[in-house]
């Protein structure tokens, strides 16, 4: 009995310390990129004027679960037959059926920035986690200035933050929808652009559409996952002003 109540109690122990709230736990490896992320910012994107923007996308991108063992890891890797997505940000190379490559994010952003990320290849870009935050800011901030008629900070962000999800050329299609239609701001993203998703129904991931995926990571990563960085993570935002 005292052997079985022993093992019940190590159990009940156990189940605890796996136990946490995702609105306010953040996986503890995550503090280890606090510093290159700030350093990081501070050189690309200091204007952007929520830097715990990066590290909620960064979990959003390699987080399965908060505690999963690729979680907040440089060399996770997400692989299917016609993609490939690696690291803190998910870099992506898509390919056809016919095997031949469709996309490959990692050597466009490589090509237009070619002294910042010259050491970028995909031999050893699992091990650059250095590289890997660089590249999201650099896409980031591409995207967030080609999106410079959107006065509004937060709205901007957003629809920055769909087009790194499904590609900046949807959102200014879905922009168009939205503004063609009546009571429907184009400058706004949540209830506004946000209806319009032109991307597809389609299921392809646990019943999710590309429409499903593109929406959801713009709510989580603002409604559910920036707050709580907000408060464990990079204390102050930033001095700049956001435009």
């Amino acid at each position: 009995m005292k052997k079985l109540l022993l093992s019940l109690s190590i159990l009940f122990m156990s189940s605890l310390s796996w136990a946490y709230d995702a609105k306010t736990y953040i996986p503890p490896q995550a503090f280890e990129y606090k510093e290159a992320i700030t350093f990081e910012l501070d050189k690309y994107f200091p204007t952007l004027y929520e830097y715990n923007y990066i590290p909620s996308l960064i979990e959003h991108e390699s987080c399965i679960s908060l505690k999963h063992s690729r979680c907040w890891k440089s060399t996770s890797q997400l692989k299917s037959s016609r993609e490939l997505g690696v690291g803190l940000g998910q870099i992506t190379k898509a390919y056809r059926e016919d095997g031949s490559i469709r996309f490959d994010s990692l050597k466009a952003i490589r090509d237009n920035y070619k002294n910042e990320l010259r050491e970028a290849q995909w031999e050893t870009i699992h091990q650059r986690a250095d590289l890997q935050i660089r590249i999201i800011i650099l896409m980031i901030r591409d995207d967030y200035k080609k999106l410079y008629n959107v006065s509004n900070k937060e709205d901007r962000l957003q629809m920055t933050d769909a087009a790194y999800n499904g590609g900046l050329g949807g959102v200014l299609k879905e922009r168009r929808a939205c503004g063609l239609a009546q009571n429907c701001d184009p400058n706004k993203w949540f209830s506004n652009v946000e209806k319009y998703c032109l991307k597809s129904k389609k299921p392809l991931y646990g019943g999710r559409s590309a429409c499903d995926i593109n929406r959801h990571h713009v709510f989580n990563v603002f409604m559910e996952k920036i707050p709580k960085y907000q408060l464990k993570y990079i204390n102050t935002r930033n001095e700049y002003d956001f435009n």
